[in-house]
């Protein structure tokens, strides 16, 4: 079965004609939002020479993580002390730069102040180690939705002193009540937890110490599920196999030292996502950053064989593409490109809800999930966005043909399902013959007008589908030194990801992804992580996003692998 993280990219390629879908992949985008704040110009400056310790990475795993409940939702642990960052991307910013780069290390610190009351320089720099770990603990923290989400946040910090780390903490109360703070005390299981009450225009906070970390919370109770899961190790996420397997394979092989561990669980985000989790490990590279990730699929039960035409049904071992197939895609273009997208679409009829498939078929109308048309498709295939001036996308599909005379029958069945809802017809471009999906209508002059819904033709290696004529014909007529596997972001994106790649994705620098930003706003159900994302520093990250690339490596039915690849200005 394919993963979420799949069937993501298929929604946001098929759904990206101006459509309002809702994204599946709420989890991994808040991972990816987490993840990007990293990527601010800080980082985005790492080029050349660069503090070999910050590269390599380091083996460790988080923690911190020992202090959360495995139901918790979403973490993101920092392994790499922030004056060791801060150095490195000073030394790797050019001179014109760097004034940027400690700004935006400041606005850092000002969020710190803002949203903890924490001041970093003066509380938390003289004693601190090498991780920081931020971390969702509940979407709800009582479960009933009903008076409002109350969620749960936890800040752990690592202490290399743990003497000077009580020292300043206890100064940092002091001052909270001297400034007018209420302060509050209580007893956990042998435990002190201070707090302050909640006051209009300042945020409640709760702290204690336990197992040389400092801890801080929005809530007490927060904190008292963290002592609850050191004190009793099964409750905790680390004991989780999904999580602690998982995180044992990224340190496997070569070159595995990471400068952060990111996890979502899917389900605990919304009640309509999959059961599933993600983790994954992030690194440096002296382009950009670099993100293994793990999916792990549910494991209650298999789900059923997808419905396709017997000739079809063979199950076929995961075949790794071609990288010839790019050269059909015109540069500029944003890509993905896999095998047997047949059997992808079918799999996903199988495994949405019912919701997510009427979405994803409103997107590819009039194409159904049900159709077996494109189950011929077994081969490479390459769906590409290209952008439009007004905003919108064109879409080009090109898939591979192996037997022309199978898949001609089959693009005829596809025209004849068409008919109940378009009108079909032929013409010639560059003396291909083209056949073309026209929705037409009468005018006020007693007229018909009518515009082009989608073009298809077939040539000796490939099917090509698009929304747009014009992308049709440049396709048709493509030099090699005009696509996009000819392009050098395209061909340093491709270096950069693994080799032994099952499906892989390029998503380019022009690519306008307003329309995605408004799906997320217009979620239904979801929590209110995703509404504050326009307000986020996801805003100031994609700023300094050049380009990048994502690819899958393995998938059974326990589990996916895959990497991001992100090159920043």
């Amino acid at each position: 079965m394919q993963s979420v993280v799949y069937y993501s990219y298929l929604i946001f390629f098929f759904g990206a004609s101006g459509m309002k879908i809702k994204p599946i992949f709420v989890g991994i985008a808040v991972v990816g939002i987490l993840l990007l704040v990293l990527s601010l110009s800080a980082v985005g400056k790492i080029f050349g020479v660069n503090p070999r310790d910050v590269l390599a990475g380091v083996k460790t795993q988080p923690l911190a993580v020992k202090f959360l409940p495995q139901r918790s939702p979403l973490f993101l642990s920092f392994l790499i002390n922030p004056e060791k960052l801060e150095l490195f991307t000073q030394l790797a910013a050019k001179p014109s730069d760097r004034g940027d780069v400690r700004q935006e290390l400041a606005n850092l610190k000002q969020q710190l102040r803002q949203n903890w009351l924490l001041d970093y320089d003066r509380d938390i720099l003289p004693w601190l180690d090498q991780e920081i770990t931020l971390a969702v603990t509940d979407i709800d923290l009582d479960r009933q939705p009903a008076n409002g989400l109350q969620t749960g946040y936890l800040l752990a910090f690592a202490a290399k002193d743990a003497d000077l780390a009580k020292a300043s903490i206890d100064d940092f109360w002091q001052r909270l009540a001297v400034n007018g703070s209420d302060l509050g005390f209580e007893q956990y299981q042998g435990i002190s937890i201070l707090n302050t009450s909640f006051a209009e225009d300042k945020p409640a906070i709760a702290g204690t110490t336990l197992d040389n970390f400092v801890l801080f919370a929005n809530d007490t109770r927060v904190l008292r599920k963290a002592i609850d899961a050191l004190q009793k190790p099964d409750l905790a996420l680390t004991n989780l196999a999904n999580y602690r397997d998982r995180l044992e394979q990224f340190n496997e092989g070569k070159n595995v030292g990471k400068v952060g561990v990111a996890y979502v669980n899917l389900a605990e985000l919304g009640e309509e996502l999959p059961k599933e989790s993600l983790l994954m490990s992030l690194s440096f590279d002296k382009s950009g950053i670099r993100a293994k990730t793990a999916l792990t699929l549910p494991s209650n039960g298999e789900k059923s064989e997808a419905a396709i035409d017997p000739q079809f049904s063979k199950t076929k071992a995961a075949k790794k593409t071609s990288v010839n197939i790019a050269n059909t895609i015109p540069s500029g273009s944003s890509v993905i490109v896999g095998t047997d997208l047949g059997q992808t679409l079918a799999e996903l009829k199988d495994s949405l809800i019912p919701e997510w498939q009427q979405a994803l078929e409103k997107a590819i109308a009039p194409i159904t999930l049900d159709s077996n048309t494109l189950a011929w498709a077994q081969h490479d295939y390459a769906i590409a966005l290209l952008p439009k001036s007004n905003h919108d996308l064109y879409w080009l599909l090109v898939a591979k043909v192996e037997d022309a005379n199978v898949t001609k029958e089959a693009i005829a069945d596809l025209d004849r399902l068409v008919r109940n809802k378009l009108t079909v017809g032929e013409i010639s471009l560059k003396a291909q013959p083209v056949t073309i999906w026209t929705n037409l209508s009468a005018n006020d002059n007693s007229g018909v007008s009518g515009n082009v819904v989608a073009a298809h033709t077939q040539t000796k290696d490939y099917v090509y589908l698009s929304n747009s004529l014009a992308v049709l014909e440049s396709s048709l007529t493509l030099k090699n030194s005009e696509s996009i596997a000819a392009s050098r972001s395209f061909k340093t994106i491709s270096a950069k990801l693994p080799s032994d790649r099952l499906t892989y994705g390029y998503i380019d620098k022009n690519l306008d992804l307003s329309w995605l930003q408004a799906s997320l706003l217009n979620l239904k159900g979801a929590s209110e992580i995703p509404q504050n994302i326009s307000n986020s520093p996801l805003a100031q990250a994609l700023k300094h996003m050049e380009v990048s690339g994502f690819a899958i490596t393995s998938s059974d039915k326990s589990v996916q692998n895959g990497e991001f690849f992100l090159i920043l200005k």
